[in-house]
């Protein structure tokens, strides 16, 4: 009995150790002050710009002396057996990018990222001019100046919020890439 505790206690070590060897790197978005905004290591998803002006969205699979090992997806329309469209990965396959040759990381999306970036208030804005317009038409009253001009400054501030919402974190002032050797 004492020998297959012992057993059990070497191999439960030795797999927690290898592990622990296999680890790859972590790369660490920061903002000016210091503060870590996102980390990325293996089996983080990822979605950044890159120094040709390419997009990149995928998952990091290693990161190790400070490039990132991305691996992407081809995912097509095929047709099945009843002649419809099903969406197929044909392959996948890893890109290799130096941690500073990204130019800027998407920022990820809150639950209510639509009222933020102002969607609503176009989409409201516009429904409630439509609205009048369509109702003043079947009731055969004039359309009045000032509900549109209250609708229309609802849309045109969706408009504003939509334009001055940033999208993305920026790599150069106020964020840094940071590698870390976990080795």
């Amino acid at each position: 009995m004492q020998r297959l505790i012992i057993f059990l206690f070497t191999i439960l070590t030795w797999t927690e150790l290898s592990a622990q060897v296999n680890a790859s790197d972590m790369v660490l978005l920061r903002n000016k002050q210091g503060h870590t905004i996102k980390s990325y290591f293996s089996g983080m998803p990822i979605d950044f710009g890159d120094l040709n002006g390419r997009e990149v969205t995928g998952v990091v699979r290693r990161i190790d002396h400070d490039t990132l090992f991305i691996q992407q997806y081809d995912i097509r329309q095929a047709y099945n057996q009843w002649g419809t469209y099903v969406m197929d990965t044909v392959t996948a396959y890893l890109l290799k990018y130096h941690y500073n040759e990204i130019t800027w990381i998407r920022k990820p999306g809150s639950r209510l990222e639509f009222v933020r970036d102002g969607t609503i208030f176009i989409i409201g804005g516009t429904a409630y001019m439509l609205l009048h317009v369509i109702n003043a038409a079947y009731l055969k009253q004039p359309v009045e100046g000032s509900t549109m001009a209250i609708a229309g400054a609802v849309a045109l501030s969706g408009v504003v919020m939509k334009k001055l919402r940033k999208g993305r974190y920026t790599i150069g002032k106020r964020y840094k890439m940071v590698y870390v050797d976990m080795k």
